[in-house]
């Protein structure tokens, strides 16, 4: 699934959530919510690693939050991106893939 795909599924599920809770869904509204996303994010990588006041979740809770959280960020942010008509497949092939051409076997992955 391409990116855009995935951000027009989004897009509904986000309109549910508009409808639902009573949110205009505003320019404004979707950056300052990537923004909140990403503040939440902190939090469970804080809490992930220590470094923020324990609240009694469990390890496994702790872990989860943080991936629930890194979802929230990667669903803002293609809101964000198919509001404003930005071709998120294109501009990374641009922005990052560029560099391809210098990849060293270091570099890669192991299988």
């Amino acid at each position: 699934m391409e990116l855009r795909e995935l951000g027009d599924e989004l897009e509904v599920i986000s309109r549910v959530y508009a409808r639902r809770y009573g949110v205009e869904r505003t320019d404004d509204w979707l950056v300052l919510k990537l923004h909140e996303e990403v503040g939440e994010l902190t939090q469970a990588y804080l809490e992930r690693s220590g470094r923020s006041r324990d609240r009694g979740a469990a390890p496994d809770d702790v872990d989860a939050a943080f991936r629930a959280e890194l979802a929230d960020v990667l669903a803002q942010l293609l809101l964000v991106a198919r509001r404003f008509d930005v071709d998120l497949d294109a501009e990374i092939e641009h922005k990052w893939f560029r560099w391809r051409h210098l990849i060293e076997p270091e570099d890669r992955l192991e299988a």
